[in-house]
């Protein structure tokens, strides 16, 4: 199918004031205006009629508008309440049988998906989404973990969360986000975006990312134990491995390098130096000396 006409942006402002809604920073709005970029999305994501659609935050339906007319079927998680209004006044009536509006929000907190998105993901076959800058990085965190649902994320983040995204070692973006990311998904950065393509206009670059599902990755538990090993091991980024896990463990560095099995070439080493696959091993070392301490009368 062909996309639909762009929105004018005075069309815009008029479906927004018609409601008495307005972008809101609380809830990082800022809709992605810029048609060309809109395309680019849908054909990043490869959809078609097969397709179930994850949109998060889609706000006043600018992207709801190009992912129906691909013919996939869309399911939209908004937490303002006054959007479904908006997009009810700019999305084509004839898309309207392929588009479910759920109202909640994408988080419950920081470590857990909210329940509306969390009960639509697993019949999600991939996620397309302008997503709101103040909850891109977790979001992505939880999504990319979830067992079942999309096998594909493309969306518009803050440059600098998708350069987290995927950072390497030894670099000062490396961080936790970018072990669990690479190790769940293969990601890359498409395009930056300018500020110009959205209303109201960010301060911030953007970026377009691209994730992939890897078929072969640890599960929950295991990513679990992973990810509060490297709370402790990028706890203090200028100190040595075994001395952030120390400070942050209330252990003591000789303690931790003996837990670690870490050899005498390691003692000296930065976690952000290590990439996936050690973090990883350290992770497993550090769980089954826990779960042992656990277990002891």
């Amino acid at each position: 199918m062909n996309p639909p006409a762009p929105i004018p942006l005075a069309r815009l402002r008029g479906a927004l004031e018609a409601v008495g809604a307005a972008p809101r920073k609380r809830f990082g709005q800022h809709f992605l205006v810029q048609a060309g970029l809109l395309e680019v999305l849908v054909r990043l994501a490869d959809i078609g009629p097969e397709d179930r659609v994850l949109e998060i935050g889609p706000g006043p339906g600018l992207l709801t508008r190009h992912l129906l007319a691909s013919g996939a079927r869309v399911e939209a998680v908004e937490i303002d309440p006054l959007m479904q209004a908006v997009a009810g006044q700019l999305i084509e009536p004839e898309f309207a049988g392929r588009l479910r509006w759920h109202a909640g929000d994408a988080l419950d907190g920081t470590r857990r998906l909210g329940a509306e998105l969390g009960a639509v993901v697993p019949a999600c076959t991939v996620m397309v989404s302008n997503l709101p800058y103040n909850v891109s990085a977790p979001l992505l965190g939880l999504l990319v973990q979830e067992p079942q649902g999309p096998d594909r994320w493309v969306a518009t983040i803050q440059r600098e969360v998708a350069e987290r995204l995927v950072a390497g070692p030894g670099t000062k973006a490396y961080g936790p986000l970018s072990v669990l990311i690479g190790l769940c998904t293969r990601a890359r950065i498409e395009r930056r975006v300018g500020p110009g393509a959205f209303w109201p206009e960010p301060r911030v670059e953007s970026a377009i990312v691209v994730l992939e599902r890897r078929s072969e990755r640890p599960g929950r538990e295991e990513i679990s134990a992973l990810e509060a090993f490297l709370a402790l091991a990028f706890h203090n980024r200028r100190k040595t491995l075994a001395n952030s896990v120390a400070s942050a463990s209330g252990l003591t560095s000789g303690q931790v390098v003996e837990r670690l099995g870490l050899e005498k070439t390691e003692v000296s080493v930065r976690a952000e130096a290590l990439g996936t696959l050690e973090l990883c091993a350290l992770a497993r070392s550090w769980a089954r000396h826990a779960l042992g301490e656990r277990d002891r009368p």
